[in-house]
């Protein structure tokens, strides 16, 4: 009896023991995530600039090509990217800058918006191209995949949907648009007149701030820096075409993001993090790469038609980087965070110390980090699915004339995009 209380108690004070030990391992990994959390606020806060006198010096008065397509975008023009524009072109300087716009078949007013900021661009002598093209979705879908010859267009392909026949790609439409926002830059190449950064620019809200804090990262040199994007916050917009330096898309939508040990370390540091692949909603790129060919495209018809998909977006980068032109190395600056309405711009810059993760938050997100690292598999099986399409599609290349390889192929989901007459839709 006596045997049997000791052994009960001697296990009690074990357990107590592993239960203080836990505790105080609990502790110790919760105070240094909180000293971490310091150390994150404080490097986003010095990688945050104002004023251009403050920007590192190979920054200053560098010239910008400024980029931007629209399509049914009155709602945030007016709101805000309007003024926003006007003020970023004070803060850089007219003499530094040229403005090209792409509108194409907006439904709304977004002509007309365009139109009175350009009547402002015009005043102020701002170098500009603004292209507002009548061309609906509407009117693209219902063009033939075939041409006058009878030849087949690029970007139509055979789709699951019941009795449509061939529909047009969304991908290489939009890579399209964006080629031809561009031509100012080369007409004004061909004439003499370069710039040492294109800035691109989606419907988002954003501050001059922002820009400067961008143009500065990593003290200027980079092939191309990234914005973080939100739409509902606290989970981060644009999937589609961020890869991490393992080539992988995020492990969560939510901070910290990553699986990739440089780029989550880097972004629990609050420092610009290396990936291999980014845009979200603000995109500083180098020209160079651009003056040397560099353009956007889309996947092949033929690789598309397996139900793959790759974001122009994403391809820039890849294909950037498969001419040796990314070596100054491609990165995201969580200093600058734009966001697709007002509300979830100010959401991510709220606080005493204006940052975008709270010390709950960070903390959450560390442990839900390494919980999904250790659980869920380093290649998912979405990953492998797509590698045998893409080596089924080499195979069957050998009874083509089509060269098939492609160097974008980190950036490929499982997923077809359609052009349709008020949109675009998945299939």
């Amino acid at each position: 009896m006596l045997l049997r209380t000791y052994r009960r108690s001697r296990t009690r004070r074990l357990l107590w023991v592993v239960v203080y030990l836990a505790l105080a391992a609990l502790t110790f990994d919760l105070l240094s995530i909180l000293k971490r959390y310091r150390e994150f606020s404080r490097n986003l806060t010095s990688h945050t600039f104002t004023e251009p006198s403050t920007l590192p010096s190979p920054v200053r008065n560098q010239k910008i090509f400024i980029c931007a397509q629209f399509w049914t975008s009155a709602g945030i023009i007016q709101e805000r990217w309007g003024q926003a524009l006007l003020d970023l072109i004070g803060v850089l300087g007219k003499d530094n800058v040229y403005v090209s716009i792409y509108e194409s078949g907006s439904w709304d007013n977004t002509k007309e918006l365009l139109q009175a900021l350009e009547k402002v661009l015009v005043e102020n002598s701002v170098p500009r191209t603004v292209i507002l093209d009548p061309t609906t979705h509407e009117d693209e879908v219902n063009a033939s995949p075939l041409d006058e010859q009878g030849n087949p267009r690029p970007g139509w392909i055979q789709t699951t949907t019941v009795g449509v026949g061939k529909e047009l790609r969304r991908i290489p439409y939009l890579a399209r648009l964006r080629n031809k926002s561009l031509e100012p830059l080369f007409d004004m190449h061909a004439q003499g007149h370069d710039f040492d950064k294109i800035l691109f620019i989606n419907d988002v809200v954003f501050r001059p701030s922002d820009v400067l804090s961008l143009l500065a990262t990593n003290q200027g040199s980079f092939s191309a820096a990234c914005a973080m994007d939100f739409h509902y916050p606290p989970a981060y917009y644009d999937t589609f075409a961020l890869r991490d330096t393992e080539g992988y898309g995020s492990i969560m939508t939510s901070f910290p993001y990553f699986r990739s040990v440089e780029s989550r370390e880097t972004m629990l540091q609050g420092r610009a993090i290396k990936v291999q692949s980014c845009w979200n909603g603000m995109i500083a790129m180098d020209t160079a790469p651009f003056y040397e060919g560099l353009r956007f495209r889309a996947l092949p018809d033929s690789l598309a038609s397996k139900h793959l998909e790759a974001s122009e977006c994403c391809l820039i980068h890849t294909d950037m980087t498969a001419m040796n032109l990314a070596g100054n190395g491609i990165y995201m600056n969580p200093s600058v965070r734009v966001g697709y309405t007002v509300n979830a711009y100010n959401l991510t810059h709220a606080g005493p110390e204006k940052t975008f993760v709270s010390s709950m938050q960070y903390v959450k997100g560390m442990w839900l980090n390494r919980i999904r690292r250790n659980v869920l598999p380093t290649v998912p099986k979405v990953i492998k699915e797509i590698d045998t399409k893409i080596a089924r599609w080499k195979k069957e290349g050998g009874n083509s004339l089509e060269k098939r390889e492609e160097t974008g192929q980190l950036c490929i989901i499982d997923e077809q995009h359609i052009l349709i007459w008020n949109g675009w839709k998945h299939v």
